[in-house]
């Protein structure tokens, strides 16, 4: 929910006239966001049956454009790109691999990072400026499309989506391209994220717990037990967390894992009794998780000082030994925790998907597929040449295909595609513990595997045969870490109940008000949570978070689910 507003699209009605690049090669329905738009039902049925694009037998999504055609990109650029002598952004040799595969060529319009990309592209949509391609926030997709300013990608994907591409959107059970979709009409390309960034993890220093003869916890009073064992017996802290205790993602040293054990999900739009949109952080669930976080607080099982940490001070914290108990993501096996094995290789974690609830369930929270849109520039005559883009993108990100590169150790990353759009799966990182363990289970060999499974085994056998502390001076010890972080998830999934949102969406009075009730409910959380203020201020909290402009964007919420 912590997102920056966007600056208001202007203008750009009036300049829509000036926006063509070409004939297009389909129509585009007249929508408008939410699913509710000027043209009948007929109507867009007629114009997307009379558009449709029957895909060719010998079409895989993968073959060069017949005849070389251009894409002007606004690119958003990665400071952490290094780029080959010579190579700069707008021409480098994973950019010309791209282009002599599809017979492409990609111009950046402009470039820019961060803060700065984000500045930019909302000027661009202002003055009514757009590239063929750019990336886009979900508010400024929505403006883009009410203002019909962007081109109808529809019939596109069904001619030209490989089956890679078309199976990581199913991973998202259909979330993502319902986001981007208006009156049955698909407007934008969503990317698509990996769900377990959502999943909170228990990580426990399991040298301490062998030391101790502690058993694995399960419950909330078997982490209490392990926190008052490692603060008695190691001179530990108590579980160590942050000043965020609630985001629905990556949210390292969060505690949302102790308010899903009470089914609460804070910061997350979810669906009440009645199927109506309903915004987790008002609801008589979060009232009662707060009431028993205060009293683990009160009892220092939860660090008292957290209130004034950033996770940058709780690294500190954890590596250098003081704390062994907090929640995380499936990726801090390998960063920060695997540094410390520099200094003493019987330094080790165990991960755990918990606390469960009395049903014996790990409740959690699941984070919105797509965050950022792909849209075109309507009347761009290119459709073919930026879905095969997209094909290919994904193919190269999931391993199946290499960018060639001048020498082995030149790097790629995925922000130097041509695109600036992570296209993964849902469950990737799921997958890579089910295909490693293929592996070690011997049901798949080792020549069979695919690429990114070979080289996550071939860093967890380095660790089995070198010891932790040369597969980290090594550089061989990341996949390992992320492979032990996925099997934590992949072991619970027979009692996870992975809740999603009524919607992930964004309204327009979010842009206007959300700043100021987001500050409401972190002051008030707080405040309940420290002891400051007595369990009676929710219901204080709850209303004015409805009078302040709550129940205005749940209306508006309410109406854009009902409409799709």
């Amino acid at each position: 929910m912590k997102r920056k507003a966007a600056l208001l699209l202007s203008g750009v009605m009036a300049l829509s006239a000036i926006m063509g690049c070409g004939s297009t090669n389909s129509q585009t329905a007249a929508v408008t966001p939410g699913g509710t738009g000027t043209a009948s039902e007929a109507e867009n049925t007629a114009a997307a049956e009379s558009t449709k694009v029957k895909r060719a037998e010998d079409e895989d999504g993968f073959q060069p454009l017949k005849e070389r055609v251009t894409l002007t990109i606004g690119k958003s650029e990665s400071s952490s790109d290094s780029y080959e002598e010579g190579d700069t952004t707008g021409d480098n040799f994973v950019l010309r691999w791209f282009e002599d595969q599809l017979n492409v060529d990609y111009e950046y319009a402009w470039t820019a990072t961060g803060d700065a990309y984000s500045q930019k592209s909302a000027l661009v949509i202002s003055m009514g400026d757009l590239p063929d391609v750019m990336t886009v926030s979900e508010t400024q997709m929505r403006q883009l499309v009410k203002a019909d300013l962007i081109a109808d990608l529809t019939d596109a994907y069904e001619a030209y989506a490989s089956d890679q591409l078309r199976a990581a959107y199913d991973t998202t059970n259909g979330i993502a391209l319902k986001s981007a979709t208006f009156n049955g009409r698909l407007m934008a390309m969503p990317n698509i994220n990996p769900g377990a960034d959502g999943i909170p993890l228990l990580y426990v220093r399991s040298d301490w717990m062998e030391e101790l003869g502690l058993e694995e916890p399960k419950t909330l009073d078997d982490i209490c037990n392990i926190v008052k064992a490692f603060q008695k017996e190691k001179d530990s802290m108590g579980l160590v967390a942050c000043k965020s205790i609630a985001s629905v993602g990556n949210n390292m040293y969060g505690l949302d894992a102790l308010f899903a054990l009470y089914h609460a999900y804070p910061e997350m739009w979810v669906t009440d009794e009645n199927g109506n949109v309903e915004y987790g952080s008002i609801r008589p669930e979060t009232k009662t998780a707060l009431e028993s976080i205060a009293k683990l607080v009160q009892e220092g099982i939860i660090d008292k000082d957290f209130a004034v940490k950033d996770s940058d001070q709780c690294n500190e914290l954890v590596t250098s030994g003081k704390g062994g108990i907090f929640f995380g993501s499936w990726w801090n096996y390998s960063w920060p925790l695997k540094d410390m094995w520099k200094t003493d290789e019987s330094i080790d974690w165990n991960i755990y998907a918990v606390p469960l609830d009395g049903e014996g369930i790990y409740n959690v929270h699941m984070m919105n597929p797509s965050t950022s849109y792909l849209v075109v520039r309507k009347d761009c005559e290119n459709l073919e040449a930026v879905i095969k883009t997209l094909n290919l993108q994904r193919k190269v990100d999931s391993n199946e295909i290499k960018v060639e590169r001048p020498r082995p150790e030149a790097f790629v990353s995925w922000t130097m595609f041509p695109f600036t759009i992570l296209m993964t799966t849902y469950d990737d990182k799921e997958q890579i513990w089910k295909g490693l363990n293929d592996v070690l289970e011997g049901n798949v060999s080792y020549e069979d595997a695919t690429e990114r499974i070979r080289t996550t085994y071939d860093s967890w056998k380095y660790v089995q045969d070198h010891g932790k502390k040369k597969a980290v001076e090594d550089q061989k010890a990341s996949d390992y870490g992320w492979a032990i972080g996925s099997r934590a998830i992949v072991e619970a999934e027979d009692h996870m109940n992975r809740v999603y949102a009524s919607t992930y969406s964004h309204s327009e009075t979010m842009d206007k008000k959300w700043a100021t009730l987001e500050k409401l409910e972190d002051e008030t959380f707080l405040q309940i949570i420290l002891g400051e203020k007595p369990i009676e201020e929710f219901d204080h909290f709850v209303e004015q978070w409805k009078s302040l402009g709550g129940d205005e964007i749940t209306a508006e919420l309410q109406q854009m689910v009902s409409a799709q």
